[in-house]
Parts: C-alpha cells; structure tokens; sequence
C-alpha cells in the first residue's frame, strides 16, 4: 500500500497548524507600528501578506473542487499576486480582520479536502488542464499550500523583526 494518503495526512495537518501559527504570532504583536513596516522597500506589509494567502486559498479551493469533479478549472485572473493584493487594499485593511477572513477560506479549503477520499490516487494525481498548469496535481497543490504558508510565516516574522 502507498504511502502517500499519510503523508496527504501530514499536509492537511500542516495546513491546520500554519494557519494557528499566524494567528498567533499576528495576535501576539503588542507594538501597532509593525503593521506598518513592510519586507523591504517595495515588500509586502503583515495584512497584505494575509490578504494574499486568503487570495490563495479562495483560488485553490475553487481548483481543488474543478479537480475534483473533472471539470474545467476557474479561468485565471491573470493578474499578479502584488496586483491583487494592491487592488484589494489589503494595507489599509486591519491585519485581524483579515484573519478572520483568511480563517473563513482556509477552513472550507482545508475540510474540502479532507473529504476526499485519501487513497484514491487516480484523483490526486489528476493533472490539471492546460490554462491551469498542465500537470500540476491536486497532491502538488496541496504540497505546494504547506510551503506556501511557511514561506509567508517566514515573511511575517522577517518584519517583525525589522
């Protein structure tokens, strides 16, 4: 038997437990002038950071089901991240308020799936259509969402350390 629905397990755990790390490290920030830092000159502030990973996961959940179901998947923005987090006002928005908002994405992303049952690899392994990355799995996404919020946990704690 494969290996691979445990470590399906791992990831979703991950996922659980990135989005708990941000909240708490965000929560934990008594000084409000760090809200306003950015990483580096033209980087990112704490809520777009959180702004974006709410981007993501909406984006993701609605591939995760077009996967799923083996249908076509949501047509691309086509627009950058650094666009979308720009055109969303995310800086100006209030960093929990966006946690609440990325909490209410990543949560149906997360229970999505897990609903999906972990041993069929026809499903996880189905490769997604060319206007959507052309084999790229619903198993790398959710690889790929693990590394994503640690990336951005990594981000967070770089300015606040500033």
């Amino acid at each position: 038997m494969s290996a691979m629905p445990r470590y399906r397990r791992w990831q979703l755990w991950a996922l659980e437990k990135n989005l708990l790390n941000i909240e708490h490290i965000v929560a934990s920030i008594s000084d409000p002038a760090v809200f306003d830092k950015r990483d580096g000159g033209d980087g990112w502030t704490i809520s777009e950071v959180i702004g974006h990973l709410y981007d993501v996961d909406t984006a993701f959940l609605a591939r995760a089901r077009a996967l799923a179901e083996n249908s076509d998947p949501p047509q691309s923005t086509g627009r950058s991240p650094d666009e979308m987090v720009k055109d969303a006002g995310y800086a100006d928005q209030d960093a929990l308020d966006l946690l609440a908002k990325w909490k209410s994405a990543r949560l149906p992303y997360h229970a999505f799936l897990a609903s999906l049952p972990e041993d069929d690899e026809a499903l996880w392994e189905r490769p997604g259509r060319p206007a959507d990355g052309a084999g790229f799995t619903l198993n790398d996404q959710v690889i790929l969402s693990g590394y994503h919020d640690l990336d951005h946990i990594h981000q967070i704690v770089k300015i606040i350390r500033q």
